[in-house]
C-alpha cells in the first residue's frame, strides 16, 4: 500500500525508544514533528535521528503548515496533555494512532470518545499488545468452536521498582497492559476485588480478583518488586477442557485435553524484521495496523472505548486497595 503520510505529536523517551524505530516496519511516513516548546531541543535531536523534514512547537502551527500534507497523526504524549490535543485533531477531521492511556482520567477519556463518535472520525489507542504476535496466536485459537467459552484468565506483569513518581501513575502506565488484555480476552468485567501490599521503595505488589459479566473469572498479579531485565509477564487463558499460554510475550502454547499441542517462538537467530522484538511486542503490528484503520480500510483493534474501560478498571483497582482519587486526578509524568 502506499505510505501514509503522518505528523507526529511527542518526542518523548517512550516514542524515540519504541514507536519512531517501529516507523521502518509499517507504510508509514512521518513528513513533520511536533513538540511542546519546552521540548523544542529534544524535538530537533528526534527529527534529525529519524529523518523528519519540519518541526513545529505547536500544533496549531502544524495544522496551519501541514494539514493538507497528512492524511492522519500519531500522539505520544503524557496523559494530562492529550485532552485538548485530541479534541484540536478531532476538528481538524485528521484520523488518530494515540498511545495508550489516550487521556488523563476516565472524565477525560469519555469525553474524548464521545468526540470522537460526533465527529466521526477513527481513534485507535496503542495498546500494542493486542497485537503482539504470540497473543494474536492465541486469540486465534480461542476463537475455534472446540475451544469453548473462556471460562478463566490468569496474568502476571511484574516490573522493578523505581520507575514511576507515584503509585497510581504506575497503575495507569504498567498494567494497565494487563488490565486491558484480561478484557480483550475475556470481556467486560462485573467485579473487582484487591489485595495490595506496599514496600519499602516505595514499592508495591497487587493481587486483583476478577468476575467477568459472561460468569467467567481471573486473577491479575502486578507489582514493582521483581527486575524488568528478568521473566516479568505472563498470560494463560482457559477453555472447555484445553488452555493457551503466552510467556513473555512471544512464547504461545495451545494445550488440548489430550494429546499434542501447538507451540510457536519466533527464531532469534534469523536476522529478519519477523524477529524484530518490535514487530513482537506489537509496536511495529499496530502501526501498520493505523495505516489501514486511517485509509478506512479496517476498524480499530484498541479505540477510545478500550482507554476509557482500562481507565475505569484502573481506578476501581486503585480505590478497593486503598487508595483515594482526588476529583479530576490524572496519572503524572514519567
Amino acid at each position: 500500500m502506499d505510505k501514509l503520510r503522518v505528523a507526529f505529536i511527542g518526542a518523548g523517551r517512550h516514542a524515540n525508544a519504541s514507536l519512531y524505530p517501529s516507523l521502518r516496519l509499517a507504510p508509514i511516513e512521518v513528513v513533520a514533528l511536533c513538540a511542546l516548546p519546552q521540548d523544542e531541543e529534544t524535538a530537533r535531536q528526534t527529527a534529525r535521528l529519524f529523518g523528519v523534514p519540519r518541526v513545529y512547537l505547536h500544533v496549531d502551527d502544524l495544522l496551519r503548515a501541514e494539514r493538507d500534507n497528512i492524511d492522519a497523526c500519531l500522539v505520544a504524549v503524557q496523559p494530562p496533555d492529550y485532552f485538548e490535543l485530541v479534541q484540536r485533531l478531532l476538528v481538524a477531521g485528521l484520523p488518530l494512532f494515540c498511545e495508550k492511556p489516550a487521556a488523563g482520567s476516565v472524565t477525560q477519556a469519555r469525553a474524548l470518545e464521545d468526540a470522537a463518535l460526533r465527529a466521526g472520525i477513527a481513534v485507535q489507542v496503542g495498546f500494542m499488545k493486542r497485537h503482539a504476535a504470540a497473543y494474536r496466536l492465541a486469540r486465534t485459537r480461542m476463537s475455534a468452536s472446540d475451544f469453548g467459552p473462556p471460562t478463566s484468565f490468569y496474568g502476571k506483569f511484574v516490573v522493578g521498582g523505581g520507575l514511576y513518581p507515584d503509585e497510581y501513575t504506575y497503575l495507569v502506565d504498567n498494567p494497565i497492559h494487563l488490565v486491558d488484555l484480561a478484557r480483550y480476552f475475556m470481556g467486560e468485567v462485573a467485579d473487582v476485588k484487591v489485595q495490595r501490599a506496599e514496600w519499602p521503595g516505595p514499592s508495591w505488589s497487587y493481587a486483583v480478583s476478577l468476575r467477568f459479566e459472561s460468569g467467567a473469572v481471573g486473577l491479575l498479579n502486578f507489582a514493582t518488586t521483581q527486575s524488568w531485565r528478568q521473566h516479568n509477564e505472563y498470560a494463560e487463558i482457559t477453555g472447555a477442557g484445553r488452555f493457551v499460554t503466552v510467556d513473555n510475550v512471544v512464547r504461545y502454547r495451545y494445550y488440548p485435553p489430550e494429546g499434542p499441542g501447538e507451540a510457536w517462538e519466533p527464531n532469534f537467530t534469523v536476522p529478519a524484521d519477523r524477529n524484530n522484538s518490535l514487530l513482537l511486542m506489537g509496536y511495529a503490528a499496530e502501526l501498520a495496523h493505523f495505516a489501514e484503520v486511517a485509509s478506512g480500510a479496517a476498524a480499530p483493534l484498541a479505540t477510545l472505548t478500550d482507554a476509557r474501560r482500562a481507565l475505569e478498571l484502573i481506578d476501581q483497582i486503585y480505590v478497593a486497595g486503598g487508595g483515594v482519587l482526588d476529583p479530576g486526578q490524572t496519572a503524572g509524568a514519567w
